[in-house]
């Protein structure tokens, strides 16, 4: 019985501890899609995706601003955090005469935010880190994808900050949609 006991926390405990990680690797950011499309469907537009390292092994802070409806103009702010959804907040936007909505948004289908490269893009960013800085172990701090304001998505970037392991000088990367590194700061 004692050991049926011990053998339950031991598997409570290492389940507890592997929740989702999306910022680790190439392979893990691509699951982030996948969790995205589970909770709203391959329809959803989207006008904000965030993730945050929480810096335990909690696993990562993932939040979204969406909608089904892009004509509603309502859009619902949601987290992911421990392997559950809260919403946060509803957001109207308001549009200038003659504009639609969903020019102002993306989608999940690769049309514009590409996950293969943006997981690329987070493994180069930790290499160039790694290499130019000598820092050996480094984890990405957050990424942000924004639909621009302006609704012209030739001017979308990804934003990714990446950091020491153990605390220090953040790293900040910005990429055009293609891929090009527009700017390194440090």
């Amino acid at each position: 019985m004692k050991n049926i006991i011990y053998t339950l926390a031991i598997v409570i405990f290492v389940s507890c501890g592997k929740e989702k990680k999306f910022t680790e690797n190439a392979d893990t950011f691509k699951e982030l899609k996948t969790v995205l499309t589970d909770k709203f469907g391959k329809d959803a537009y989207y006008t904000s995706i965030t993730l945050s390292n929480s810096g335990t092994s909690s696993g990562d802070i993932l939040s979204v601003t969406q909608t089904e409806d892009p004509a509603s103009l309502k859009m619902e702010e949601w987290n992911y955090f421990q392997g559950k959804w809260t919403q946060s907040s509803e957001v109207t936007l308001e549009l200038s005469p003659g504009s639609q909505a969903k020019d102002f948004m993306f989608q999940l289908n690769e049309s514009i935010v590409k996950f293969d490269l943006l997981g690329e893009l987070l493994k180069k960013s930790k290499e160039k880190v790694i290499q130019e800085k000598k820092i050996e172990d480094v984890i990405v701090s957050s990424i942000y994808i924004n639909a621009p304001s302006n609704g012209d998505f030739k001017e979308m970037e990804y934003y990714l900050t990446i950091k020491p392991k153990n605390g220090g000088t953040s790293f900040d990367f910005w990429y055009m949609l293609d891929g090009t590194l527009r700017k390194f700061d440090y």
